[in-house]
């Protein structure tokens, strides 16, 4: 199954995924493997999340009829950012309320668009079938069995039946090539000892193993590791694990055939009636969920004999690409409206962490807000075991490893080797973090730091796209929060020291455009520039700027940059200029001649007040000093120089009603033909 979130070996089709050789290998695919859902369970729970009354116990009932999806939401429902590790298990039932209706949705349309785009193409679609009909009758027989033999925890016993082979789907999505043959055979001890030869561990042993690692119950654990044991060796088991073993042979038995249950060794005295009644039972319950579902179960069943290993195929770069889109259209803009209708923002911060667990199995992580002029970063949410943090602080400027994420607002990687990321090394137990910037439209809020566990590095670092993706739709959402907390005063200061930034910017980049000087369209370079300002929201929202063009070329010799920047330099002064509500006229083309020679006009006139005096002394102010990065807006004496270096003229009127700018700039050759 492709994961568009992970970085691929190859995007041409031109090899193929490594073979699996090792226990450790396996073991590691495992923990990132996607495990495939009916895609009408995904449709049924899409649409019980879209209404109003959806509830966790509908919910609940849903995600009960497949494995995948259990498995998805226990593991998460029990990871640090949700769980104690000495706490008790959750059933299925907590684990749904744990995470909530609003998270549980994010999880179904993440799994529904990596289904839709990529399909699941290590297993055709009859085996499974064959696959999610065997683990639902296996957990009904299951829960039917717990009262018969005075087991007081159906629902456990279901849970058990349910995941008993999720190891066997774990294996197909870690290590396809090896696993699909083997997919098709029948489910029995001789299966198990053929995985062992192939891929160094049992289907068994692999889902025990994944479960064991979600922290679900120790009981659990070893029904599944045990379910194709010999039942003469379970004497001593524990309850459940005697109760699987049955319903996993029981599952086995021909309905159409009641003499095939005479033999039936059980140790729990239930009689081939028994037997019969449950089985009959059971099937009755499956052809009803089958039924509600839309599941087409009657050709569900195992191959008589293996079916030959399908290539895998490569991936393609473009549909990678299109899933990666949605995903951060659908997954993440839903995660993000949730973080912005929390109650508070303790609850907010808290939910992204819990997010990063979910969507990107970053267990243990602290959220880190900066303050002080975007210069401190000091943490704000952790977890109970990492309150410690909450002692810490960082100047960015003087510790490279967060400079380089704040700055740059890329996803970075760090370790030991970073002097300054010991303490939060040391308090979140871990040789590695991951540190992802939660970017706003402008700047950079924070960063999310978390854990890397060693098991889990070469994924992670390959969801690079996925993490920068997830740090964007935080910080809009933290954005949006903080917006809904102030004053429309303190917002409007805000919007406008967003807006002086942006035009600073703007300013730098077009000085480095200044030069060469050449044949420019004054009209089109300074239509440019204002459809430039307005694109970026740099109108002050007390301020209408309008334009006025003449409607052929005029050509002036000079470079774009300098035409703009000594445009943009009048705007910038205009808006600054209005403090209440006003105007700004942006014109140009005119044509005028002087001394006998032929100019272009380009005109900035606005409502401002202003004086005579106080413009004639800053057109002739000896110009600062500056750095070469300098951002701050050119000074009237700097328009004038730039005028001069192009040998122009300027001429202006200003009083209470306003104030007037006129640049006549020297036409080009070209013009001078034309006219």
């Amino acid at each position: 199954m492709v994961n568009p979130w992970e970085r691929q070996e190859s995007l041409d089709g031109g090899s193929e995924r490594p073979i699996v050789n090792t226990n450790e290998d396996i073991r590691n695919r495992l923990l990132v493997a996607r495990l495939p859902s009916p895609p009408q369970t995904l449709l049924s729970l899409l649409s019980l999340c879209q209404s109003d009354d959806a509830g966790i116990y509908e919910l609940a009932d849903l995600i009960a009829n497949d494995p995948a999806l259990s498995a998805k939401v226990l593991n998460v429902a029990h990871s640090a950012a949700y769980h104690s590790a000495d706490a008790n298990p959750l059933t299925l039932l907590q684990a749904c309320g744990r995470l909530g209706t609003a998270l549980i949705k994010v999880l179904v349309i993440s799994e529904t668009v990596v289904q839709t785009f990529n399909g699941f193409q290590q297993a055709g679609a009859n085996e499974l079938r064959a696959f999610w009909k065997h683990s639902l009758s296996v957990a009904l027989i299951a829960r039917e069995l717990a009262p018969r033999l005075d087991y007081a925890h159906a629902e456990e016993a279901y849970l058990a039946g349910l995941l008993h082979d999720i190891g066997r789907l774990a294996l197909l999505a870690a290590a396809p090539q090896q696993a699909q043959p083997l997919f098709h055979v029948r489910d029995d001890d001789a299966l198990c000892a053929r995985e062992q030869h192939d891929l160094s561990i049992s289907h068994a042993e692999a889902g025990a193993w994944l479960l064991g690692h979600w922290r679900l119950s120790e009981h659990l654990v070893q029904s599944v590791q045990q379910h194709h044991e010999d039942v003469r060796h379970l004497g001593e088991a524990h309850a459940l694990t005697q109760l699987l073993h049955l319903a996993h042979r029981l599952a086995a038995m021909p309905l159409d055939e009641p003499s095939a249950l005479d033999g039936f060794l059980c140790a729990q005295a239930l009689t081939a009636a028994d037997l019969l009644a449950v089985a009959q039972s059971a099937a009755r319950q499956l052809a009803q969920v089958a039924r509600d579902l839309g599941l087409d179960i009657s050709e569900a069943e195992v191959a008589a004999s293996p079916l030959p290993a399908a290539t895998v195929l490569p991936v393609d770069a473009l549909q990678a690409q299109m899933v990666q889109s949605v995903i951060d259209r659908s997954v993440l803009n839903e995660m993000a409206m949730t973080l912005i209708a929390q109650a508070s923002n303790d609850a907010t911060l808290t939910q992204l962490r819990r997010y990063a667990s979910a969507l990107l199995q970053l267990e243990d992580s602290v959220v880190m807000l900066l303050r002080s002029h975007q210069q401190l970063l000091v943490p704000v949410s952790m977890n109970e075991r990492h309150q410690a943090a909450a002692l810490l602080s960082y100047d960015v400027t003087r510790e490279a490893f967060l400079e380089n994420c704040v700055s740059a607002r890329k996803v970075t990687f760090t370790g030991r080797n970073a002097r300054g990321a010991i303490g939060l090394l040391n308090i979140l137990s871990s040789d590695e973090l991951v540190l992802i910037p939660l970017i706003s439209a402008r700047n950079c809020l924070g960063i999310l730091v978390a854990s890397v566990p060693d098991e889990l590095s070469q994924h992670i670092h390959g969801q690079t796209l996925m993490l920068q993706a997830f740090g964007t739709y935080a910080g809009l959402a933290l954005a949006r929060r903080r917006q809904a907390t102030m004053s429309p005063a303190v917002l409007a200061v805000i919007s406008k020291r967003e807006q002086q930034l942006e035009l600073a910017k703007m300013t730098q980049e077009l000085g480095k455009h200044a030069s060469p000087f050449g044949s420019v369209d004054l009209c089109v370079a300074v239509k440019a520039l204002v459809q430039r300002v307005q694109d970026n929201r740099l109108v002050p929202g007390n301020v209408k700027i309008r334009c006025e063009f003449m409607e052929r070329a005029a050509l002036v010799r000079g470079s774009t940059g300098m035409v703009q920047l000594m445009a943009l330099a009048l705007i910038r002064q205009a808006f600054d200029r209005m403090q209440n509500e006003g105007e700004v006229v942006v014109s140009g083309g005119a044509l005028a001649h002087r001394n006998g020679a032929m100019f272009a006009a380009l005109g900035v006139a606005d409502t401002g007040a202003s004086s005579t005096q106080a413009i004639q002394a800053e057109l002739f102010e000896p110009p600062p000093h500056t750095s070469a990065n300098d951002t701050t807006a050119p000074s009237l004496g700097n328009v004038n120089r730039m005028v001069e270096s192009m040998a122009g003229h300027l001429r202006f009127k200003a009083g209470e009603a306003g104030t007037k700018f006129e640049i006549l700039l020297p036409c080009a050759k070209e013009q001078k033909q034309v006219a």
